[in-house]
Order: structure tokens, then sequence, then C-alpha cells
């Protein structure tokens, strides 16, 4: 069995404007552990995930792109020689209208069965996506492990 992490959650806010805070390098970098997604959006292209000195954290290719309802691409740690020897696994962003809402539904899956990456991402989402929450409806990220301006320079 491989392991799979799923996280869903309900945003006070448009399918817009939260396709807008997943692909924005803008928005990315206030929530995601300081760092700001680069990608031209066409599927077959780099997804790279930069800190402000220019150096790449994570990486993938984009798989997926139907804005604003789902967006699927691979993911691979750099930050770490021996979480990088793992082979890319998956993240797929599932957004859906829900009133006044939207459901966001994260699945990151594809891993090895003893893959290292898995027990980190479990907690790294929970930490990512609750800071997106709180951007998107109070207007502050989170200050969660990582997003803090203390962090901003380290890897």
């Amino acid at each position: 069995m491989h392991p799979e992490h799923i996280y869903q959650t309900y945003i006070r806010t448009t399918p817009q404007r939260l396709w807008e805070a997943i692909t924005s390098p803008e928005f990315t970098r206030q929530y995601f552990h300081c760092m700001h997604i680069d990608c031209d959006w066409q599927p077959g292209s780099e997804v790279k995930f930069r800190y402000d000195d220019g150096r790449v954290g994570c990486e993938g290719t984009l798989l997926d792109c139907v804005p604003p309802r789902l967006l699927r691409y691979t993911w691979r740690f750099l930050f770490d020689e021996e979480l990088a020897r793992e082979r890319p696994s998956t993240v797929t962003f599932e957004i859906e209208p829900s009133g006044e809402n939207c459901r966001l539904r994260v699945t990151h899956n594809d891993f090895d069965a003893d893959s290292k990456v898995f027990p980190m991402i479990s907690e790294g989402w929970s930490e990512v996506i609750s800071s997106l929450k709180s951007l998107l409806e109070t207007g502050a990220a989170l200050e969660v492990a990582g997003n803090t301006e203390a962090s901003r320079g380290a890897a």
C-alpha cells in the first residue's frame, strides 16, 4: 500500500481568489514556508518553489491546470539530499464552490511505501493550508514553522 495524504477544508472566499492564492508568487510567499511559486501554467512546464535568494526548495512538473478548479503537479524536495533522491510524488488541488465558501481538497500521493518525504508533508500541508485559509479570511498568514521572517534566510 502506498501512503496518501488528503487535507480538506472550507475557506470563505471565491474560487477565483483561492486559485490566485495557490498560483500567484505574491500569495504563496506569504503562507508557503516563505517560498514563491514559479510556473507559466502550461502542462509539462516546470513548477518551482523559490526562496527570495533564488534557491529552489521544491520542484516538479505541471500535469493539469484547469482554472479555477484543478491543479496537479509532481513534487520533489531539493533542500535535503536524501529526500531529493526519492522519486517525485503528486500534489492535486481541487476547488469547489460551496455557497459563500470554497471546498479545498489537497491530495498528495504517489509515494513509495518507505518514503521519508511522506511523514514530512503530512504535517507540512496542515501548516500551509491553515496559513492559506487564515490569509484569505483575515488578511494575515499564520506564523507557523518556516513561515516567519526569521526563517526567510534558512533552507
